[in-house]
């Protein structure tokens, strides 16, 4: 895979910012014009250092108002054991991100739900029955005192 040149990393900036640019804005803020822009998009895509492109949605504003951090412990730990666990994982929509983490905990899952009783419900009806999980814990969060989603290159 071909390192970032300065151009690159210019344009990797910007487009975490607002990835809704045109090319040709792009191509002004860089100094070069739009084919060479775009080769460049395109290169960066095909090489995979730009995954997809999403709209960022504020959750409060959908109703979900309360985010759990998950620390779960698996009684077994074969791969098929893991991979049943992630794939559990997948089919639940109130799980926005999960992480195979070392430590005291087998797995970090990130949970948005509508408030206490939607969590309830959740943990209820759709966690706890998940086969291979002997224990997890709850962290609620109080506060957003940083969300960063953009890597300074």
């Amino acid at each position: 895979m071909k390192k970032l040149d300065e151009i690159d990393r210019k344009l990797l900036n910007i487009l975490q910012t607002d990835s809704r640019i045109t090319v040709r804005e792009l191509s002004e803020k860089l100094h070069l014009s739009t084919t060479p822009v775009h080769e460049r998009i395109k290169k960066l895509e095909g090489n995979g250092y730009i995954q997809q492109y999403i709209a960022v949605l504020d959750p409060k504003l959908l109703g979900k108002r309360l985010i759990v951090y998950i620390s779960v412990s698996l009684v077994t730990h074969t791969k098929e054991a893991v991979d049943e666990f992630e794939a559990a994982m997948e089919r639940l929509d109130e799980v926005m991100e999960c992480y195979y983490i070392s430590g005291n905990a087998d797995f970090l899952v990130k949970v948005y739900c509508n408030d206490m009783d939607d969590y309830h419900s959740f943990i209820t009806y759709k966690f706890s029955v998940i086969k291979n999980i002997t224990q997890f814990y709850s962290s609620f969060v109080m506060a957003e005192t940083k969300v960063k989603r953009n890597y300074s290159l």
